[in-house]
């Protein structure tokens, strides 16, 4: 991404003003100052500079590999064989099939937090749409897993 010369030079002065302290800490400092800051270019360039911080804390941590020796160690001390369910899904998770269902909702209604109007139509589980038309919230129109298995 190519900012402004002006941009790039208070983006280097800020990093370069923090330069003695660690990612984390200078993440803290440049946040800080952003929520501050008044001025547009500054602003920008503490944003800048906070993304740069960032990619750097992510390649550090890619680089450490630190997620995965963490894994590795809390599995070792509580049991072996934590790491082989964190790293391998098992058979039964991969074997969980949704049965999806289409209806459409007779009066708005709200649905796993999110409100639908009057008339539209959806895709829902099986569950979702027992539940929406036992309570006279919907009516069922296809099932879907049997349309396309056919």
């Amino acid at each position: 991404m190519d900012f402004s010369d002006k941009i790039s030079d208070k983006k280097e002065e800020l990093l370069d003003e923090f330069e003695n302290l660690t990612l984390e800490e200078i993440a803290v400092r440049i946040k800080k100052i952003s929520y501050s800051e008044t001025d547009l270019i500054a602003k920008i360039a503490c944003l800048a500079a906070r993304v740069t911080v960032l990619n750097q804390r992510i390649q550090k941590i890619i680089k450490d590999n630190t997620i995965n020796d963490n894994v590795v160690e809390i599995a070792s001390e509580n049991n072996s064989n934590i790491v082989e369910k964190l790293l391998k899904p098992t058979k039964k998770q991969n074997e969980i099939q949704v049965e999806w269902v289409r209806v459409q909702i007779k009066e708005t209604t709200e649905v796993n937090g999110v409100r639908f109007p009057s008339g539209i139509q959806i895709d829902v589980t099986d569950e979702d749409a027992q539940k929406m038309i036992e309570g006279g919230k919907a009516i069922l129109l296809e099932d879907l897993v049997n349309k396309e298995n056919s």
